[in-house]
Order: C-alpha cells, then sequence, then structure tokens
C-alpha cells in the first residue's frame, strides 16, 4: 500500500520543483530589472539593495530545500523498491517449501494402507544390537483422514530368545525406564500420537546374560494390540 504514496509524492515533488525553477526566474528576471531601474534612479540606495540580495538569498534556499526532498523521495521510493523484492524472494521460498511438503505428504498418503477406517499398520521395523542396547526403527501409517483424531497408544517390544539356556519372553524398557510400570505419558518415549503416520527411533535396555534372537514390535491402544510385526535382531549395525 505504499508504493502508490510513494509515486504520487515523487510526482508532486517533480512538479513542485518545476514551478519553482520557473519562478525563480521569473524573479530572478524582476529582481534584475528592478536592481538596474533602481540603482539608475537611487544609485546611492545600499540599503534596499541588500533587501534584494536577502530576497534572492531566500529564493535560493528554497529551491535547494526543493532538491532535497526530490532526492529524499527518490530514497524512498528506492527502499520501497528494495524491501519489495526481499518479499517476492520470501514468498517464492515459502512457495516452494510448501510444494515439497505437499509431495512429502502425498507420498506418505499412499502409504496408508487399505483397511477399516482408523485401523494401524507397521510399514518397517527394525531393530539392531548397539553394545548394551537395541536401536529400533518404526514406521507406522494409519487408515484416517487428515482431520481424523489422534490415534492415541503406545509401542511394546517383546524380546524372544535365550538365557542360562532356557527359552525367555520378556518386555524391552528404554534405559531408565522403570520396570514395574509404564512412565507418565507426557514423558514416555514409546507412546504414540498420531493422524496418519509416525516414525519412531530410539534405544532399548537389553539384559545382560540374555540372548536376543527376535524382537516382537506391539501397537498398544490401551490393553489391546491394534498391530504387531516380528523382527530378527541385527548384529554389530548390519541390517537384518
Amino acid at each position: 500500500m505504499s508504493r502508490p504514496s510513494n509515486a504520487t509524492g515523487g510526482r508532486f515533488s517533480h512538479w513542485l520543483v518545476r514551478m519553482l525553477r520557473r519562478l525563480l526566474l521569473l524573479v530572478l528576471a524582476f529582481v534584475a530589472g528592478a536592481v538596474a531601474m533602481h540603482v539608475g534612479m537611487h544609485g546611492g540606495d545600499a540599503q534596499h539593495m541588500q533587501m534584494l540580495e536577502a530576497q534572492v538569498a531566500a529564493l535560493q534556499a528554497e529551491r535547494l530545500q526543493a532538491q532535497a526532498d526530490r532526492a529524499a523521495d527518490q530514497s524512498r521510493a528506492a527502499i520501497d523498491s528494495g524491501t519489495l523484492r526481499s518479499l517476492q524472494e520470501k514468498t517464492a521460498e515459502l512457495q516452494e517449501a510448501l510444494g515439497q511438503t505437499q509431495d512429502q505428504l502425498a507420498f506418505y498418503e499412499q502409504l496408508i494402507p487399505p483397511g477399516p477406517a482408523g485401523s494401524v499398520a507397521i510399514r518397517a521395523f527394525e531393530i539392531a544390537a548397539e553394545g548394551e542396547f537395541l536401536s529400533y526403527r518404526v514406521l507406522l501409517t494409519r487408515n484416517a483422514r487428515p482431520d481424523a483424531a489422534e490415534f492415541k497408544g503406545r509401542l511394546r517390544f517383546v524380546a524372544h530368545g535365550m538365557q542360562d539356556g532356557k527359552p525367555v519372553k520378556m518386555v524391552l524398557l528404554p534405559p531408565g525406564a522403570p520396570d514395574s510400570a509404564a512412565p507418565a505419558a507426557h514423558a514416555d518415549p514409546l507412546a504414540l500420537d498420531f493422524r496418519q503416520f509416525q516414525r519412531s527411533t530410539g534405544l532399548l535396555q537389553a539384559v545382560p546374560g540374555q540372548s536376543i534372537d527376535t524382537v516382537q514390535l506391539e501397537i498398544l491402544e490401551g490393553d489391546t494390540v491394534r498391530a504387531a510385526q516380528e523382527a530378527p535382531v541385527a548384529q554389530n549395525g548390519t541390517q537384518p
């Protein structure tokens, strides 16, 4: 909205400068004639000459002020032009980012599995041994509209292996998590809260002396298992 105002102000300043120039020429011609006449008629009137010189100096000062105003208008116009270019570049960047986000959303929407509305599927599950820990990567999708209510649940990892020569099965937890109960929902690294897809990564605490062969991932909603998938444990960072 500032550009039209600046343009109007610039045109007015140009018109004002032209008018002042014409006025100055007329005044100077008049003053010169008056001075010549006055000198001829009153050759010794120095005081009146000084008054006329002061008037000429005032007109010159007004001319300089008009030129300064014109330069200021041009400077403001240049600043506004630079601001407009900056906004146009920022808009182009945002438009490009929006396009990339829409492409990603379209890609993930293609991953949404067919099935009943609200159903959850495990699209990818990998788990690998890393010293005394197990690292996991999970990608979940859900058959739901973008405006559907969020799915709220939790990941559960059940290890199958051997300990003291006997088969064992136990629930794996993140490092530092209590053994008896799950952490509070707001601090639970295994909590789920999503509409259409969610990617989760993290670490699980391995059990000393237990050899884990496979881990079963279960998606819980309350106490109900909504989806499950088993994966072998990769060793030394190799993929299963």
